[in-house]
């Protein structure tokens, strides 16, 4: 799996500038200190607006089971992802090194690790899996078969590539629903990715994370 920052578009200083619009003020005439206080109080009493001003792009690469559920989150999203029907999947695939069992307590979750045996099953069983499905996939194209069809033997756990472009305020809500215990670590790690690198690579949005508790 691999997050890749592409584009920013904005800064703090945006979403001040888009809250005092209504009072025909730039945020540029205030303080840094002013401006964080502005931004704390929009978020604090729901004043959502000005943040969907600001604009971030990742390129994103995971397996597929991961992508779908990245992709619940629409509003203020989109996506465009590469296409199964114009290109030959390459052969890489999200690899489980550890499985872990059912949670008796959430119908879609998980608790604690598979034994050391069972878990050396599981393993086999991915690896012969992937090993037949990529052998099928690619002995389907050399029959002639359109791509779009031979496409659909291939498992969950194949990585894809998508470019994901959205607002801050969209990406804000993402984060605060998917850094969560019982977020599916495999969509979590992706989750915590994008965030890292936003902070890594600027301080664009400081204030506004700070004031949303990310």
């Amino acid at each position: 799996m691999k997050v890749e920052l592409l584009e920013i578009f904005g800064n703090d200083d945006m979403v001040a500038n888009a809250a005092r619009v209504s009072f025909g003020k730039e945020a540029s005439n205030y303080t840094v200190e002013q401006n964080e206080k502005l931004i704390k109080y929009l978020a604090e009493h729901g004043h959502t607006s000005p943040f969907r001003h600001p604009q971030i792009q990742y390129r994103i690469t995971c397996p597929i089971f991961v992508e779908r559920q990245l992709f619940k989150h629409q509003v203020g999203l989109t996506a465009n992802s590469i296409s199964g029907r114009y290109v030959d999947f390459k052969d890489n695939y999200y690899k489980i090194e550890d499985f872990r069992i059912q949670s008796k307590s959430s119908k879609q979750g998980s608790a604690g690790h598979l034994d050391e045996i069972s878990n050396v099953i599981a393993l086999k069983m991915q690896d012969a899996v992937i090993s037949y499905c990529s052998t099928a996939y690619h002995e389907l194209l050399q029959l002639g078969v359109a791509k779009e069809q031979a496409r659909t033997i291939l498992p969950l756990n194949l990585e894809t590539t998508f470019i994901w472009t959205g607002s801050l305020l969209a990406y804000i809500n993402f984060w605060k629903l998917r850094i969560t215990r019982d977020t599916q670590i495999e969509t979590m790690q992706i989750a915590m990715e994008m965030l890292c690198e936003l902070k890594l690579r600027s301080n664009c949005f400081q204030y506004s994370l700070k004031a949303f508790h990310i």
